[in-house]
């Protein structure tokens, strides 16, 4: 079979598919390509300029155009960047809660078209690409790591820049959920270290997570990759909780 006919054959494949299970928008459930229709995707809170260069977080109330936030005025963090593609908020929220506590893998479709929609830029393609980790207990619970799970999507054809192993969590904390500042600061003091610096020595770092809340997570994550000799550390979550 030539490349022709291969392809013939797997349009044809794809056709009796979408017949057999045509697909459907996951949040209203209309018939949909990518699990996610073009109402539903316009309903998306994305996140755009005005916003601080730093942390990421949205100023569409102060003046136009990108500037510092008052937090980042104030104290910098240990990242240079962060960026985050949403707003914590439905769909999206309902759409990673599924993903994280109930192993819907189902959802990653409609996170890619998500992300595909206000992809991140900025990047220039040979930066060391980290998923936050989970400590060994959690994930041997939860099976998998959501971050790494959003990290392929979020660089697809990346994957050799990975570096999924070398940044660790060694101590198990508590969730982090329904934790002020402050203590998610104090929760994950000391949390995370670097197995191979060398990997990391002098070079940038995306540092990927699916949820930016305070970015305690980051600031320390950041902390141990540039003891390790990174240059600069850029975070990345699909999400960000509004302030």
């Amino acid at each position: 079979m030539n490349r022709g006919q291969l392809t013939v054959v797997q349009e044809w494949m794809s056709s009796v598919k979408d017949l057999l299970f045509p697909p459907f928008c996951m949040i209203c459930s209309v018939p949909a390509k990518g699990g996610i229709c073009n109402n539903c995707l316009r309903n998306i809170a994305f996140i755009e300029s005005p916003r601080c260069p730093v942390c990421g977080r949205a100023m569409g109330d102060s003046a136009p155009g990108d500037h510092l936030c008052g937090s980042c005025l104030q104290k910098r963090p240990l990242f240079s960047t962060a960026i985050a593609i949403t707003h914590y908020q439905e769909p999206v929220g309902n759409l990673l809660h599924s993903l994280k506590y109930q192993g819907d893998m189902s959802v990653l479709p409609v996170l890619q078209t998500i992300i595909a929609r206000n992809p991140p830029v900025g990047f220039t393609g040979d930066e060391r690409i980290v998923p936050v980790p989970l400590h060994i207990k959690r994930l041997r619970d939860r099976g998998f790591n959501q971050a790494v799970l959003i990290a392929k999507l979020f660089f697809p054809e990346k994957k050799s820049f990975f570096q999924v192993d070398s940044l660790q969590r060694i101590r198990h904390t508590d969730p982090q959920t329904g934790l002020d500042g402050k203590a998610r600061r104090k929760n994950l003091r000391n949390a995370f270290t670097v197995r191979d610096g060398t990997v990391f020595f002098g070079k940038k770092v995306i540092l990927v997570d699916d949820v930016y809340t305070t970015g305690s997570t980051a600031n320390e994550c950041s902390r141990a990759l540039l003891m390790a000799g990174a240059s600069e550390v850029h975070v990345l979550t699909l999400a960000r909780v509004r302030e």
